[in-house]
Formats: C-alpha cells, sequence, structure tokens
C-alpha cells in the first residue's frame, strides 16, 4: 500500500488526480464485444421463435395492459394473454409518435413515468419514422442490439482504462439482464452501456463526450444516473461535477417539460418503497420457488458487489457506484427485484460494474513523481 505525507493508503489528492488511465486494447474489444453481442442476438431471435406462442413477440400486451387496443390494431397477430406482458408495448407506443406526447400518452399507464425515458423510442423513430407495425418493433430490436453492442464495448473500455482484462466485453451481452432486455425490448441494457462508455470516456480525460453520453444514459433510463455520481464521488473535480451535473439537469428539465405537457395517469408509483420492504416481500415470492433467476441474479450482484467492495476499499473508482446501487435495490418494491423479467435488468448496473471492479483490481497509477506506484492495492 503507497504512503502519502507518512499516512499509509491516504493521500491528500482526490481520486483522479492520482489516477493514469491503462491503454485500451482495442482489438481484443471490439472483437469480444462482436462476439458477445452476435451470441446474444442469436440467442435471442431463437427464444423469441420458439417462445412468443407462449411469452409473446418482442413486445407483448395482456388484457388490462394499456397498449392493448394500440397493439391489437397495428399488431393483430399478436396474441393477447397474461403471461409475457411487459413494458415493451410501452415504448412502442412512444416510439409511434415520440413528437406528439399527448398521443402517446392515450396507451400509457403513468404518462409522465414512462416518457421520462425516451431515447429507445427515439432512436427507433429515426430508423422507421412512418408508422407502427412490426417494421416498428424491428426497429426497436435493432437499437436494442446497438445498445447491447456498446455496452459490451464500454465494458472492456472502462475494465482495460482501470487496468483490468478486456473480456468484461464479451461478458456485458451475456448477462442476463442485457439478454432480457432484448427480449422484451426495454432500455435497461441501453442505459447502462452508456452510463460505463460516460465513465470510459471520463476517465481517459474525453470530458466533453463524456458529459454527452452521459446525458444520453439518463435520458434511455433515470437510475443511469447512480453509476454517474458515484463515479462523480471518486472524481471529486470540476469534469466530475459536470458528468453528474448535465445530465441531472437535461433529466430535470425533461422531466418539468413533461408535467407541463401530459397528466400524470392513473397508477401509483411502487417502483420505491420503504427499505427493504420490496426485497423482504420478493424472498417471501422466491422461497415459493417462483422466478428463480430473479433470485440468482438479486443475491449473486449483492455477493459480487460486496466482495468487491472488502477487496478494493472506497479508494477504486467504481466503488461507490457499488454503494449507491446497493443502496437503490433495498428501496425498490417487490415488482421491481422479484420477477425474473424485472429483478435480472435491475441489478444488471450493479453486477457489470461489480465484475468490473472485481477484474480491475488496481483501478490505475498514480501520476508524478510516484508513477509507478500503484492507487489501490487488491
Amino acid at each position: 500500500m503507497t504512503t502519502v505525507a507518512g499516512r499509509p493508503g491516504r493521500s491528500a489528492a482526490t481520486g483522479v488526480d492520482r489516477f493514469r488511465p491503462g491503454p485500451i486494447p482495442w482489438l481484443s474489444v471490439l472483437l469480444l464485444a462482436a462476439v458477445g453481442t452476435i451470441a446474444a442476438t442469436a440467442y435471442t431471435l431463437y427464444d423469441t421463435a420458439n417462445t412468443r406462442q407462449l411469452n409473446g413477440f418482442l413486445i407483448h400486451v395482456g388484457p388490462d395492459h394499456p397498449s392493448r387496443d394500440l397493439v391489437a390494431r397495428e399488431l393483430p397477430d399478436e396474441p393477447v394473454s397474461e403471461r409475457g406482458s411487459h413494458d415493451g408495448a410501452q415504448f412502442y407506443a412512444i416510439a409511434r409518435a415520440p413528437f406528439h406526447l399527448e398521443v402517446a400518452a392515450q396507451s400509457l399507464d403513468r404518462p409522465r413515468y414512462r416518457l421520462q425515458r425516451p431515447l429507445l423510442p427515439w432512436l427507433a423513430y429515426a430508423l422507421h419514422p412512418t408508422g407502427g407495425g412490426e417494421a416498428l418493433v424491428w426497429a426497436m430490436f435493432v437499437v436494442g442490439v446497438a445498445g447491447v453492442l456498446v455496452g459490451a464495448v464500454g465494458a472492456g473500455m472502462l475494465s482495460t482504462s482501470l487496468r483490468g482484462p478486456p473480456w468484461p466485453a464479451l461478458v456485458f451481452p451475456l448477462l442476463p439482464g442485457a439478454l432480457i432486455s432484448l427480449r422484451i425490448t426495454v432500455p435497461d441494457a441501453l442505459s447502462v452501456a452508456l452510463a460505463l462508455v460516460a465513465v470510459a470516456l471520463s476517465l481517459q480525460r474525453h470530458h466533453r463526450w463524456a458529459v454527452v453520453v452521459a446525458v444520453l444514459a439518463v435520458l434511455a433510463k433515470e437510475p443511469a444516473f447512480l453509476v454517474l455520481l458515484g463515479f462523480g464521488l471518486w472524481r471529486r473535480d470540476r469534469a466530475g461535477v459536470a458528468l453528474v451535473g448535465v445530465p441531472a439537469a437535461v433529466a430535470g428539465l425533461w422531466a418539468l417539460w413533461l408535467r407541463t405537457q401530459v397528466a400524470d395517469g392513473s397508477g401509483s408509483l411502487t417502483e420505491i418503497v420503504a427499505p427493504f420492504t420490496g426485497l423482504r416481500e420478493a424472498a417471501w415470492h422466491w422461497v415459493q420457488g417462483d422466478d428463480p433467476l430473479s433470485l440468482v441474479m438479486v443475491v449473486g450482484a449483492v455477493l459480487i458487489a460486496v466482495t468487491a467492495l472488502i477487496r478494493r476499499r472506497l479508494s477504486h473508482p467504481l466503488s461507490w457506484v457499488l454503494v449507491l446501487n446497493l443502496a437503490f435495490l433495498v428501496v425498490l418494491g417487490a415488482n421491481t427485484v422479484g420477477p425474473d423479467r424485472s429483478g435480472s435488468r435491475t441489478t444488471l448496473a450493479l453486477l457489470v460494474t461489480g465484475i468490473i471492479a472485481l477484474a480491475a483490481p488496481r483501478g490505475g497509477r498514480r501520476v508524478g513523481a510516484a508513477a509507478g506506484a500503484e492507487l489501490s492495492t487488491p
């Protein structure tokens, strides 16, 4: 462990003052990212083809789903059943008319809440701006595949920037949270992907691009802000403030704009509850033998994150990211962490940053006179 001013493991400088990023082996990162993304895409298409009658298409609605009428009209071959109903159809409703919020709101349960995450619909609309139908669904799927690829590249960039191996680029697309995001056409993988890239760009001192990508991350899905905030707590400098402050301001202004344009809609906010209430209810659900994948992913992500915090301590650039995502997990409702399709996506950011923190133990090297000393020790 390094010593500064006679105090072991401490420094008066901020974390970033002592950091020199590792080089990114682009060929390895891109190759691994491509292999992982191709495998994830092939698996998703195979699963969709073989389970469509049971779990629905890339978007799917149940009899009480707010987008049921829209989907029945534009995708008449899609069966309506309770099993497999998910939020992808609401993003489809937004993608049909992303600049006519009052029209999209008619097919949403909580318009302000759903419209707070417009990036995936915007990108799908850019690919297919001429109406709905299966072509728009496939446009959304293409955006999802691109998001998984970006996440794979971002994971590889971040790991190697922290002087770790490039193999997280292969792992990201194969994590259940990324696969399920593809299968049900939701933006979780895209938002985490962009957050990883933003942090990696910041480490590589591409600060303006990092802020741009960070804004896109929170517009994909706002919990990505926890990754940015956690990393900003490690940076503690002007660039870190911009990386946190600008996306927060943009998301806040977008939320204010939505309040002036659409009604709040029906339904209450069940995603945030009293601490540990949701996990306790989810645990009872898991004890009954339901949704085993969510049990494995939630418990596994927590164990990996806690292990990384114990081994890397708070000096690691991703440690505060893990702390904030762990804290977020304990206030999520049972419907957000309990079901297989929810728990795996909810823990995606926690899981992938925990894996990278374990894979990249040193977190870079000091600059200046002690350029050869390690920032932190395993």
